[in-house]
């Protein structure tokens, strides 16, 4: 169904990635994905590298053959003040841009398409009192099929990579620091999907006061979705 070319999927989920340590992803030849190759980065807290979002892995392994995934291996239980958070935010965003140069160097042969990712690793951060992260080369977004975020804290409303419910963007003044710069992201609009609904405190409204439950309803709601926005980049890269 899928050639030998390789489409790496970042997954770069939820708010805040965090990470105080490095590493690199490279693999041997026989190795390459035939399908996607999904690195998916989960929400902050205890757990595996996938917790919660083992549900995408499964998906996408059973739906699109010859994939496979792995969960970013960043320190996401290291949240605990702000300094640290902050850090983590700049370390995680430059292992995922690390993961997908080596996957590239890895596969040669290969095209890498695709991401379920945070959003700092590809724009780069132009938020309030971040450290300095740079874009990624705009040489990938040839390479990108699909680019994911789940209840970001840098959403901006009304951008075209915008999915759900959400048209405020006011969320708790703790927590949310939209992207100042959504200009640096276009040049991977065509791939990207940031999912916020109402009452998602990280992204959209304090409001309705259930325990942010709209935060933890992506994996259940929209997983599919994304693996149909996937398996759409796959369409045209195969035509």
């Amino acid at each position: 169904m899928y050639d030998a070319t390789v489409k790496i999927i970042w997954a770069l989920l939820a708010a805040t990635l965090m990470l105080t340590q490095t590493h690199a992803q490279s693999v041997s030849e026989n190795e390459c994905a035939m399908g996607v190759h999904a690195i998916i980065a989960r929400g902050q807290g205890g757990g595996d590298d996938l917790n919660v979002l083992s549900t995408l892995s499964d998906l996408i392994l059973k739906q699109i053959p010859g994939s496979t995934t792995i969960g970013l291996p960043y320190d996401h239980k290291n949240v605990l003040n702000d300094t640290a958070k902050l850090h983590t935010v700049q370390d995680g965003a430059v292992l995922m841009q690390q993961y997908v140069q080596e996957y590239v160097k890895s596969c040669p042969q290969t095209m890498i398409m695709g991401a379920v990712l945070m959003m700092d690793s590809l724009c780069g951060t132009s938020e309030i009192g971040f450290f300095f992260v740079a874009p990624l080369a705009q040489f990938y977004n040839s390479i990108i099929i699909t680019a994911i975020a789940y209840g970001d804290i840098t959403y901006v409303p009304g951008m075209p990579w915008n999915v759900g419910n959400c048209t405020l963007g006011i969320g708790r003044v703790d927590q949310l620091l939209p992207r100042m710069n959504s200009a640096l992201c276009r040049p991977f609009a065509s791939s990207m999907h940031s999912y916020c609904d109402y009452g998602d405190a990280q992204c959209c409204s304090l409001y309705p006061e259930d325990g942010n439950a709209a935060h933890h309803g992506y994996v259940l709601k929209y997983n599919q979705d994304v693996v149909n926005f996937i398996k759409q980049g796959l369409a045209r890269i195969e035509r």
